[in-house]
């Protein structure tokens, strides 16, 4: 309780500077990730190098230099996020014929599975989009063990209409409140599976990789069209995001081919815009079970 009563009034006065102020902050905070914490540094260059086997040692070492950039400007844009307008949130992400997608799914009452990646701005993709389409919005997350800064983090990202929701509860908030609407439910489904014997497993950026199969069965239960959002980097503060369909049907198909389907345009996104994608994750700590 302490550190978040030292915390806070610090994250607020800095979310409250202009953004432009908040980059140059951010440019001093990859200055120190990168070259005085030298913030999981191992972990970073251990994923690139196995992810891009082709790569000369200085290729890695520029995307690794551009991804502590990247990382910091994530780091104020979640702070940023507490005070962001919706005017200046939308001025920053275009999303080209966002409500000619998603309208038909609105008239026929039909929900939604979103899959996204821990690439670009997705944190303000989740913060824009209630903004800019009819369907009422969820996502779901594990709390925080510090309720404080749990409480701060659901604040934050609900402020303009995300419910957000932990696990344990997902289902049935979501079947109580919005059970005869179309709704709309976004999965980032590129975190390592806890079950390993359970896990949809593929080749991703040259390695075999779990991916959980949580969004397709979701889908498939709930009779929900899938659809990947890439949230791609155009200049500092500005970002484009892309909706691709993945399907209309998902029980036309297997939960596989939709998984295999999401990682598929995962991994075009990270080949196109290589350093903005969440390199310092251990991703790769789990390994498949011989069976």
């Amino acid at each position: 309780m302490a550190l978040y009563i030292l915390l806070l009034p610090l994250l607020y006065l800095l979310a409250f500077l202009p953004t432009r102020l908040l980059y140059i902050v951010a440019t001093g905070i990859a200055w120190i990730l990168e070259y005085v914490m030298k913030y999981r540094r191992e972990v970073v260059y251990s994923n690139l190098r196995n992810s891009f086997p082709k790569k000369s040692e200085a290729e890695i070492r520029a995307i690794a230099h551009q991804f502590y950039g990247h990382f910091a400007d994530v780091i104020v844009e979640n702070i940023k996020a507490t005070s962001i307008s919706k005017k200046e949130l939308m001025a920053r992400i275009d999303v080209p014929c966002v409500k000619e997608i998603f309208q038909p799914y609105w008239d026929r009452k039909q929900n939604v599975v979103i899959v996204l990646g821990h690439c670009g701005a997705w944190q303000w993709a989740g913060l824009v989009a209630p903004s800019l389409i009819p369907q009422p919005l969820f996502a779901f997350y594990n709390p925080l063990t510090n309720k404080y800064f749990d409480s701060f983090i659901k604040r934050t990202r609900s402020r303009y209409g995300m419910h957000l929701v932990s696990m344990r509860d997902y289902l049935r908030h979501v079947r109580a409140r919005f059970d005869d609407v179309s709704s709309l439910h976004f999965f980032l489904f590129d975190q390592g599976p806890t079950n390993v014997k359970r896990a949809y497993w593929t080749t991703f950026l040259n390695q075999e990789t779990g991916f959980y199969y949580g969004p397709a069965h979701f889908a498939q239960e709930h009779n929900c069209a899938v659809l990947y959002v890439a949230v791609k980097y155009r200049s500092r503060g500005q970002y484009q995001a892309t909706i691709t369909t993945i399907t209309d049907d998902p029980n036309s198909i297997s939960a596989g081919e939709i998984i295999e389907r999401s990682v598929r345009l995962l991994e075009q996104q990270i080949l196109e815009q290589p350093a903005d994608w969440l390199w310092s994750h251990r991703r790769w700590k789990r390994k498949r079970i011989a069976e």
